[in-house]
């Protein structure tokens, strides 16, 4: 062997073969990424109706979509009043097709100056949900609201923990 050949450069079968389990993972990741977003995009349904019941902070609906056990809504808010707005929360209440409240979620507005606009994000976990009313209430009415329907962050719980041991046990 000549001391030239280090192992980048070594045409051994050795290395034909470990190039070839680096493509074969490479190609396997790509594919495997491509099919888990085609198919948690075609289990999300748009919302085709949400009421908006705010009128002074102008709210606006982007995307509202559900699938049967979730969603989110995105949206903007826009201060149209010449006061700053304070200690305001966005109140969405989430509705299945027989008109049955399956749960409520708060958002907190806190300083949003006037012309400000804000963006938002709010998942959900409800079942079977097809629209939703958005309005504003105050913080006298949040006070009775339980931790859960304060929360806006998804949780992962015991299932996610593990699926999360499990991947990284295969693939790290």
């Amino acid at each position: 062997m000549n001391y030239l050949d280090i192992w980048i450069f070594d045409r051994r079968p050795r290395m034909k073969v470990f190039f070839c389990y680096l493509l074969i993972f490479v190609f396997f990741f790509i594919f495997s990424d491509i099919m888990i977003y085609n198919y948690t995009k075609a289990m999300y349904q748009p919302m085709t109706s949400y009421e908006v019941n705010v009128t002074s902070p102008k709210v606006t609906v982007e995307t509202a979509e559900a699938s049967n056990a979730n969603g989110n809504v995105k949206g903007t808010i826009k201060n149209t009043t010449e006061e700053m707005i304070e200690n305001q929360y966005l109140k969405f209440d989430f509705y299945t097709p027989r008109d049955i409240n399956v749960g409520t979620k708060y958002i907190k507005v806190h300083n949003l100056y006037p012309e400000e606009q804000k963006n938002y994000e709010l998942g959900f976990r409800y079942d079977n949900v097809s629209y939703v009313k958005v309005s504003m209430v105050d913080e006298e009415e949040v006070e009775k609201a339980t931790p859960e329907e304060l929360r806006i962050d998804p949780t992962y719980g015991p299932a996610g923990l593990i699926s999360a041991v499990i991947l990284g046990y295969f693939f790290l």
